[in-house]
């Protein structure tokens, strides 16, 4: 571990690397691949492409347009694809030639399915490089990406789109039901009429407590103390309070609701506090230039990732307006080169300022898209380690001197967080650039670098005295962790391919995935499955924190995805399990897999039992509100496939029945929180009709009646 002086600033930039530009299939010109062939064998003056990697945009039968990185003299097999018979297994690609008609690209993917046994996205050995989702551009590091790794589940759904039957009819009913429930979330308010939706005091308590035993103690945003005597003489005489006071009290309550209770009961009301805000905000006539309205706007950033629907690249682009107001204020400037201020607002402006980058840092990652600064963009320091009360008994005179760095004080996460920062954000520029094409062995490097600063703070974390609640040290290891699924989630499929290059990627994927899922699947609870129960006997499960596993359960954005991704590598590596015992078990060919007596079948029982654990994380988030019966189909319908893969039986009908029982509970569920009966479609409506005569098209257009809902209503 690094030594730690009482003085902290961030560490260095590293070298970064960039390789050789891209030359892309497609040109700003409007010139076709073809037609720079044409060009060159025309005797045209062209540099020399030989050495170069390309892009060739090929498109998924499921996900949308995807950007596949060919290696230079290599070529996509269109001979195969061409020839390909309807019923043939295509593994959910086809190569598109932008010169054909959309009738004769609709036939090269019309008709095609993915062969429906277990298998991973094994057919594309080239790294993608991008994708196109309803017209969005998504980086490797969006949780799209981690879809790829169950191609099989994605074309099961593909195709339930393109027949319209039961299943998709169902899905469409969950959607309208969903769209009702969030529609009575609405509550009735006059603009201006600020903290006329707060609850009554016993409970407000409870949600500030709820706030400041969390996100506070992560991302220092206010002085404790200066709220609190705030908020007591708010309660004293609450008709005098200043509407500034009253928006940011209401944003804390938002941010606590979400530990309220399993349900997220008060969610209504959080959205209404953070309805309130925006307008605060963006109320005409009034500057937002005061560092009290950029701890505003901070606490606005969280509450919208903790209890409103927003899309990863919505809340990343709201993180440019939080940092550029920043900005504004001087709060990249470290105080000590500006003129001389209390103690008190010099720490505020540091903690403030470590906030806004580890806010922007991660929402660049989340939403898959640079982080629009580098560590030359500022030289403001970390805050030092003391606590709020120090700050609140300094009399102006003497210097406050800070704690010693194994003190366990109000700042010591910020700090530990601060002093990973660097290798984070060259991290999100590497995996997130438009112009480097990522290489393995730079990967690796910067994946050194990411677990050098991982050991650090764990071994930090543990020297802490008094030491740091478990909600803490959780927090910290998903931070991190997102970090090492942006690095090498995208090899996992490679690594399915050729083990002995990429095996790494796919071992701390994995390991990194179940000490993730272990944070919040309640393992411990499933007593009526004997290897859980086993498994406890041997090694007793490590309790939950509640806050935590409220988080994820309740939370949106992040709180979401990350989870989501980790999942996703677990039912990766138990699909792999399960091929590579074919491969290698001469039993195989005599009795199924879950049949087999061998250390292969232990530990695809381990797997099967977190990912059915994720199945039903996914059901309790619907029972908190994330009304998206997509997610919860999907996992059903993967942990179905497997299922039936381990016992050799038809993949196809068990993720059939899968989703109909699955649609079914989901049905009732949203008929119940939308206080309706049966709610169906009258005339569904015809996919070719509107435009849309291909799932592919399907995915990538925003078509209003149903898609991948990234909102996570």
């Amino acid at each position: 571990m690094r030594s730690r002086s009482k003085i902290c600033s961030y560490p260095g930039n590293k070298e970064f690397f960039a390789p050789a530009l891209v030359q892309h299939a497609f040109r700003d010109d409007g010139a076709s691949p073809n037609d720079l062939a044409d060009g060159e064998a025309k005797g045209q003056n062209s540099p020399s492409r030989e050495g170069i990697p390309r892009r060739e945009v090929w498109l998924s039968s499921a996900l949308g347009d995807v950007s596949v990185t060919m290696p230079p003299g290599d070529h996509p097999d269109l001979d195969g694809v061409a020839s390909t018979s309807s019923n043939a297994p295509m593994h959910g690609m086809a190569y598109i030639n932008p010169g054909d008609s959309a009738e004769e690209n609709l036939s090269v993917t019309r008709g095609r399915r993915t062969n429906p046994q277990v298998s991973s996205f094994t057919d594309v050995t080239h790294p993608i490089g991008g994708m196109i989702v309803k017209k969005r551009y998504f980086s490797p590091t969006h949780w799209m990406f981690s879809m790829t790794l169950t191609p099989h589940a994605l074309d099961w759904l593909d195709e339930q789109v393109r027949v319209q039957g039961q299943i998709w009819q169902d899905l469409m009913t969950c959607k309208l039901l969903a769209r009702s429930i969030k529609a009575g979330r609405v509550l009735r308010w006059t603009p201006s009429q600020y903290g006329s939706h707060l609850p009554a005091k016993r409970v407000a308590d409870d949600l500030l407590n709820a706030y400041l035993r969390t996100f506070e103690t992560i991302y220092r945003i206010i002085h404790i103390p200066t709220s609190r005597r705030a908020y007591d003489a708010f309660w004293e005489n609450p008709g005098l309070a200043n509407p500034a006071l009253i928006i940011q009290l209401q944003l804390c309550l938002a941010i606590g609701a979400c530990f309220y209770d399993d349900v997220f009961s008060l969610r209504p009301q959080a959205l209404q506090w953070i309805r309130e805000a925006d307008h605060w905000l963006e109320c005409t006539g009034k500057l937002r230039q005061t560092v009290f309205d950029i701890q505003t706007m901070c606490l606005l950033h969280i509450a919208r990732q903790t209890t409103q629907f927003l899309r990863e690249f919505q809340i990343w682009a709201s993180s440019g307006a939080l940092v550029r107001a920043a900005m504004s204020v001087g709060l990249h400037r470290d105080p000590a080169r500006l003129p001389a201020m209390p103690t008190l607002e010099i720490e505020m402006r540091r903690r403030l300022w470590a906030t806004i980058l580890e806010l922007v840092l991660d929402s660049s990652v989340d939403a898959g898209g640079p982080p629009m600064f580098s560590l030359d963009d500022f030289d403001c320091s970390l805050p030092l380690n003391v606590n709020d009360a120090d700050l609140d008994a300094d009399d102006g005179e003497s210097k406050i001197t800070p704690h010693n760095l194994t003190e366990n004080t109000d700042t010591s996460i910020q700090i530990a967080l601060g002093q990973t920062f660097a290798v984070r954000l060259s991290i999100a520029k590497y995996v997130n650039s438009i112009r480097a094409e990522t290489s393995y062995p730079e990967t690796l490097k910067f994946g050194s670098e990411l677990m050098v600063e991982y050991r650090s703070i764990v071994k930090y974390l543990h020297s802490l005295h008094p030491p740091p609640t478990k909600f803490q040290q959780q927090y910290c290891e998903l931070t991190l962790s997102r970090y090492i699924f942006s690095l090498y989630l995208p090899y996992i499929p490679r690594a399915m391919r050729d083990p002995s290059q990429f095996y790494f990627s796919r071992v701390l994927c994995v390991d990194t995935a179940l000490r993730l899922t272990s944070f919040f699947l309640p393992l411990a609870s499933s007593g009526q499955e004997p290897f859980v129960v086993a498994m406890h006997n041997i090694l007793p499960f490590e309790s939950h924190c509640p806050d935590f596993v409220r988080l994820v359960t309740c939370g949106s954005c992040a709180f979401r995805s990350i989870g989501w991704q980790a999942v996703m590598a677990i039912a990766a590596e138990l699909e792999a399990t399960i091929r590579q015992a074919n491969d290698t078990s001469p039993w195989m060919s005599v009795v199924p897999f879950d049949q087999t007596k061998n250390a292969s079948r232990v530990r695809g029982i381990e797997l099967l039992g977190v990912l059915k654990e994720g199945a039903k994380w996914t059901m309790e988030r619907v029972r908190a509100g994330h009304h998206n019966a997509k997610d919860l189909v999907y996992i059903n319908v993967v942990v179905a496939s497997i299922e039936a893969a381990m016992r050799n039986a038809p993949t196809e009908q068990a993720m059939d029945a899968k989703g109909r029982e699955t649609l079914a509970e989901a049905r009732k569920i949203f008929a119940e929180m939308a206080g309706t009966g049966v709610v169906t479609w009258d005339n569904p409506p015809n996919l070719v009709e509107e435009g849309l005569g291909v799932a592919s098209e399907f995915w990538s257009i925003a078509f209003s009646g149903m898609e991948w809902d990234t909102s996570f209503i």
